[in-house]
């Protein structure tokens, strides 16, 4: 309970703050607070994991104060060079923070030893303190550019191979790291929107995964699942990838639209034809669960039915996408 409330509240303090030196004690306490949740576990998988993190996030940091004693020090006489040096530096930082390729390599490896709710706290929660700093400084230029292209091509390419649940979700959460680099460059609405849907389907999926106790792909060819509930997990599973009309489709949408009206269509195809790969692997997880086994358990008990009533609720979420994007689509 401390360390949830203490992480609570360092991201609060982050993105509230209009010092650098708060934001960045605001990630150390965050960094500080998640690294007993993951050792919470108790097993060998879960201390790796918890090291892999400290490691990772201290280089961050290292990074991260180096540029900002750069951009104090050069404050009045400070060139275009200098400027985009600790820009970059910053950047930097705060790519390899919230997982960003080429800086991603820690979080698959780092999911795979961790449990769902772990796994969900993670992809959302401990990325809004360096996602926020990056919407207020990212500019239009080469490094960010390829980052963004890179991560949506990483995180496409990346998971094809993989048989682990975690994982998939890890390379799919750093194709979403591009597409919401794209988001900020467009507006600061655009990204939050976003970000908050990413949220909505991230949470679906690990808390129906965890529901289910299920970590790999195998697992769900003999999960103890009706023929209603496997439904519900593929439509979960066709919002996440971004497929429409399902609600994951609407901020691509959202992104695509805005990024066509200013003639970037080369890159937009390419994120697309990327996209397409991801929708792939998430394909192959629901050929699994629907086509190749059908055993339904011939008695209920109260838990069972209480959380089948908790995965329909979420899951209403994910399909309700068409109203969203009507709605939202009018704003805009």
């Amino acid at each position: 309970m401390l360390f949830l409330t203490l992480l609570g509240m360092s991201v609060l303090i982050s993105i509230s703050s209009n010092s650098w030196f708060i934001i960045w004690m605001g990630m150390e306490i965050n960094m500080m607070s998640f690294l007993p949740l993951i050792i919470e576990q108790n097993n060998l998988t879960s201390k790796e994991s918890a090291l892999t993190y400290f490691m990772i996030q201290t280089i961050a940091s290292m990074i991260m104060m180096m540029s900002i004693i750069t951009m104090m020090i050069n404050k009045n006489y400070m060139n275009i060079i200098m400027k985009e040096m600790s820009n970059m530096m910053m950047m930097s930082a705060l790519m390899m923070k919230s997982g960003i390729s080429p800086f991603h390599f820690w979080m698959p490896k780092m999911m795979e030893g961790m449990s769902w709710i772990k796994c969900f706290i993670l992809m959302t929660w401990q990325k809004i303190i360096p996602l926020m700093i990056m919407s207020n400084i990212i500019q239009m230029n080469w490094m960010n550019m390829s980052a963004m292209m890179m991560s949506i091509i990483v995180g496409a390419v990346g998971g094809l191979n993989q048989t682990s649940i975690r994982k998939n979700m890890a390379y799919s959460s750093i194709t979403n790291n591009g597409w919401m680099m794209a988001a900020m460059l467009i507006s600061e609405t655009m990204w939050m929107t976003y970000f908050m849907m990413y949220i909505i389907m991230t949470a679906t999926m690990t808390m129906s995964m965890n529901i289910l106790k299920t970590y790999h792909i195998n697992q769900l060819m003999t999960a103890n699942m009706s023929k209603l509930k496997k439904i519900i997990l593929m439509m979960n599973l066709l919002s996440i990838s971004g497929l429409p009309p399902m609600m994951g489709f609407m901020p691509k949408w959202m992104v695509i639209q805005s990024n066509m009206s200013n003639n970037e269509i080369m890159l937009m195809s390419m994120m697309v034809m990327m996209t397409l790969v991801t929708i792939y692997y998430y394909l192959r997880i629901m050929y699994s669960t629907l086509m190749l086994s059908n055993s339904e358990p011939k008695w209920n008990n109260k838990m069972m039915e209480f959380n089948n009533n908790k995965m329909m609720m979420m899951s209403v979420l994910s399909v309700s996408g068409l109203p969203f994007i009507t709605l939202i689509t009018s704003l805009y």
